[in-house]
């Protein structure tokens, strides 16, 4: 009895006997009827919905706040739980709007097909809500590990609504959804001729996010767009970049695909920053120590290796110098390889190398260690007799004139 005292078609019915038994005629006895029921079945719907989402959402809400998770927080929030009372709404509405108008079938069938039409909007709106809790949950879940999820979710949502739109067009034109994108296949062509770059832009952002090769914070370099500083955001067809001038660069993904482009996540994950410069020894500097120059440094403990009675050439004792200095340098990296070597003699002079890894990956710290490192190197070279090779300036040239 009780479903009956809810069912429109019984409402109608005795809506009609009701009116007919007063005495009214019978062609506005079905109008008033209809009208009624349907009134009646519009108010029940604001009210299964005033009580989803003022009653039963709220005490979802305050269970999921009571649980230790995280997870039921984002994925049974507020705005999922109001889409999920919409998507319930317009099934209410297509179980009994329909029926309420029975007597008249052009309505029922018009309000048949808006209220499937609610229904698919509804159901679209909820995925993308359910998609957008998930990236939340995910991006929360990887905490100080960012990735560049954005262009996935994305393109999801758009799918999504693509989908949407094509079960919308098959209920207008009453027609089966797999024809209509069998249809869309001629198309198809003309489409991607016409939004080829965001196609592209795309196919390359879930690239990028599926093979991990760019994520927001990565800091990258690519001197041929003249990039050179932290990416903000990854998105479904574009890329942002800030650069250390500040500036914004915004690049499509597929351009990162097809040119090469310098991640340094690497070093700052392995926590190692390299140093690799060399300087120019003079080779007219070079020569065999003195017997004063080794009795000054033959005490120093790097020197232990080159004791003996053999003679020492100043350029070795520089690089052995140099080698301990490194190694006593608290903030190399002693685990990544590290050296001081020659190079081959060049017009300029002999070049010794420095090829290490510094603790300071920052930029500011690492320029302060480098120059402190080369500081130390230019003032110690004359210890040794030797002399960094500088090209004649315009000073040089006046001196020998005069």
């Amino acid at each position: 009895m009780t479903s009956e005292i809810v069912d429109p078609y019984f409402l109608l019915n005795y809506a009609i006997g009701l009116l007919d038994r007063m005495g009214l005629d019978a062609s506005y006895c079905h109008l008033t009827a209809t009208a009624v029921v349907t009134a009646v079945t519009l108010l029940l719907a604001w009210g299964f919905y005033s009580f989803l989402t003022r009653v039963v959402v709220k005490y979802v809400v305050k269970l999921t706040k009571l649980t230790s998770a995280s997870w039921d927080d984002i994925l049974l929030d507020v705005k999922v739980l109001n889409v999920i009372c919409e998507v319930l709404l317009t099934l209410f509405l297509q179980i009994t709007v329909p029926r309420a108008l029975s007597l008249y079938p052009e309505w029922s069938e018009a309000s048949m097909v808006m209220c499937q039409l609610l229904t698919i909007v509804a159901v679209v709106h909820l995925v993308n809500r359910i998609i957008l809790a998930l990236y939340y949950l995910l991006e929360e879940k990887r905490g100080a590990r960012v990735t560049a999820l954005k262009g996935i979710r994305q393109m999801l949502q758009v799918i999504s609504i693509f989908v949407g739109l094509i079960i919308v067009v098959s209920i207008l034109a009453h027609r089966d959804p797999l024809i209509i994108i069998s249809g869309l296949g001629a198309a198809a062509t003309v489409l991607m001729l016409v939004f080829k770059d965001p196609i592209m832009g795309v196919v390359a952002g879930v690239q990028l996010t599926l093979n991990d090769m760019l994520r927001p914070g990565d800091w990258i370099s690519v001197p041929s767009r003249n990039i050179n500083g932290i990416v903000r955001e990854v998105g479904l067809a574009t890329v942002k970049v800030q650069n250390f001038d500040m500036t914004i660069v915004t690049v499509p993904p597929y351009s990162l695909l097809s040119e090469s482009f310098q991640n340094w996540r690497g070093m700052v994950d392995s926590g190692g920053r390299r140093v690799q410069r060399s300087v120019c020894i003079d080779l007219n500097s070079v020569r065999y120590l003195t017997a004063d120059e080794r009795a000054a440094i033959e005490s120093e403990e790097w020197f232990a290796p080159l004791a003996g009675g053999a003679e020492v050439a100043n350029v070795t004792a520089f690089r052995h110098y140099l080698k301990h200095a490194i190694a006593t340098t608290p903030s190399v990296k002693k685990d990544m390889t590290w050296m001081v070597r020659e190079l081959a003699p060049t017009p300029q002079g002999l070049p010794i190398e420095f090829y290490f890894f510094t603790a300071h990956t920052t930029w500011v710290e690492y320029e302060e260690f480098q120059a402190g490192v080369f500081d130390r190197v230019l003032a110690d070279v004359n210890r040794f007799g030797l002399r960094i090779y500088q090209a004649p300036s315009g000073l040089d040239i006046l001196s020998l004139r005069q």
